[in-house]
């Protein structure tokens, strides 16, 4: 953008130059009030105004989290004044309408934020793209509930502080980002495994209808009756749960109240939750069907036509979610998992993924991880696409690059050099192979230019495919296929073969959950 000053709704702000040429960054506007004192633990609060122009040209705090082992030049400053967000515009003015791809940072509890160097979004801003990164509660500072809390909230529920930071982002967004050459009605939510959680509980919460039209969903959704939602970031605790977790973690801590557990500072908090001898049962913080940010379960969403219906873009990666290349397992153990995972089935699962030898169990259990997850996740598009009202696409991919080498600048995937693993396609998506110090290679870079191709049409249309780009089908029930994205970009089958489908399928349906 030019250099003039940008107006929001709180005040000016000026942007610095971007490190690609034409796009402009602004840095740690605030979208909300500080969390401090009587805000913690409360829906988020008004930002305040301010007068003049304020320099959008420093990252803004993060939210309060631990840090150990992540090298201190990698650190940002740690503040429950942490409502803030970045935005990257290739606009000449605020008289464009370009699509607007809002990131949710995924994480377990630790390297959470939003300036990480992997999250930077000049490359999609200079195809067109206006990102914004922001940074939300995380730990118990994201998912205390308690019925004190429940009570004081004035709609029975308490927790998902985190989601209602991101409601409250989406609030912004709709107000200011024309101002940035932003599209408020072509809004995309985009997530990683905590974070697209976030986008699957907004799909569904009445809190967020009419904030964003999009959703990509990265590691990603699993079918409803999938036993692995209780093992991965999608997962949640009942509100009645939740407050138990809540109330033991007041014990932990030593107060009665809530004025003297809001009076605990920050680090010390970080430093009792996540303390070797912590209580797991008093620390167990995420995502919580309250009632109120999450009003059903996924199943009831799915079977009520609750599921808002907008165009989807979700998948996973080859080395996720049980897969590794680096896998050692026994015959003995690979047989074991069958019995215990498949009871009267085992012999049927053994016949499809047969191993004599400890390595051919290692490669089955692989091959069994990835088909499960591609069968999954095709199921829960047919779960979508079977409500009623729901007409929009749905894009389904299956990340199969390694990045190289180890990135010693981002410490959300750190030192992670384990095959197409949790969180390595995050770099091509956002076509930024140039912010982490990988030895990339040709192939890489021409991955990220189709994967952030990809990303810029989805948010632009609703649909990724475009000119020069191999075709993306968007999901039919009938056919159970998904597009391997990496060294070879192309349409293959949602398992191995059509009896692993059916099989794996079978298995899927016959599950129950309490999501």
């Amino acid at each position: 953008m030019s250099a003039e000053p940008v107006r929001t709704e709180a005040g000016l702000v000026s942007g610095v130059p971007a490190p690609l040429h034409g796009v402009t960054v602004f840095k740690g506007i605030p979208y909300a009030a500080s969390t401090t004192g009587r805000n913690r633990w409360r829906a988020p609060q008004p930002a305040a105004s301010w007068k003049g122009v304020r320099k959008a040209d420093t990252w803004g705090a993060a939210c309060p989290q631990p840090v150990d082992g992540i090298p201190a030049r990698q650190v940002p400053e740690l503040s429950e004044d942490c409502l803030n967000l970045n935005i990257w515009t290739a606009a000449s003015s605020g008289k464009e309408r370009r699509p607007v791809v809002v990131w949710i940072y995924g994480g377990r509890n630790s390297a959470m934020w939003a300036s990480q160097p992997i999250y930077d979004g000049a490359a999609l801003a200079a195809k067109g793209a206006v990102v914004v990164t922001f940074n939300h509660r995380v730990g118990p500072f994201g998912g205390l509930a308690l019925p004190e809390l429940s009570a004081e909230s004035g709609h029975g529920a308490s927790g998902n502080w985190g989601a209602q930071d991101t409601v409250a982002c989406l609030r912004w967004i709709r107000h200011n980002i024309s101002a940035f050459g932003g599209d408020p009605d072509r809004v995309t939510l985009a997530g990683w495994s905590h974070g697209s959680s976030f986008v699957n509980i907004l799909m569904i919460s009445r809190l967020a209808r009419g904030l964003f039209h999009r959703a990509a969903l990265w590691a990603g959704v699993q079918y409803t009756k999938d036993p692995a939602l209780g093992h991965v970031a999608g997962g949640y605790n009942p509100l009645a749960r939740a407050e138990a977790v809540g109330a033991a973690y007041q014990k932990y801590l030593g107060v009665s109240s809530l004025a003297a557990l809001r009076a605990i500072s920050a680090p010390e908090l970080v430093a009792k939750t996540y303390a070797p001898s912590a209580p797991a049962d008093a620390t167990d913080f995420g995502n919580v069907l309250d009632g109120y940010v999450l009003p059903t379960t996924y199943t009831g969403a799915m079977t009520s036509g609750a599921e808002t219906d907008i165009p989807v873009f979700t998948g996973n990666n080859k080395d996720e979610n049980g897969a590794s290349p680096t896998l050692t397992l026994s015959v003995d153990a690979y047989q074991e998992f069958a019995a215990e995972t498949f009871g009267e089935r085992a012999a049927a699962f053994l016949k499809l993924y047969s191993a004599t030898t400890d390595i051919e169990a290692a490669e089955q259990y692989n091959a069994y991880c990835r088909d499960e997850e591609r069968v999954s996740t095709f199921l829960w598009g047919t779960q979508f696409k079977a409500v009623a009202h729901n007409r929009s696409p749905v894009f389904t991919y299956w990340f199969t690059q390694a990045p190289p080498g180890t990135d010693t600048t981002n410490p959300i995937v750190g030192t992670n050099t384990a095959g197409a693993y949790h969180g390595a396609e995050i770099s091509y998506m956002f076509g930024n192979l140039r912010t982490t110090d990988r030895p990339w290679t040709s192939a890489d870079h021409q991955i990220a230019d189709t994967a952030s191709s990809y990303l810029v049409n989805f948010a632009a249309h609703g649909d990724p495919n475009g000119k020069g780009l191999p075709v993306w089908p968007a999901l039919r029930t009938g056919k159970p296929v998904t597009l391997a994205l990496g060294a070879s970009t192309k349409v293959i089958d949602s398992a191995d073969t059509t009896g692993k489908f059916a099989f794996l399928r079978t298995y899927l349906e016959s599950r129950t959950t309490p999501y």
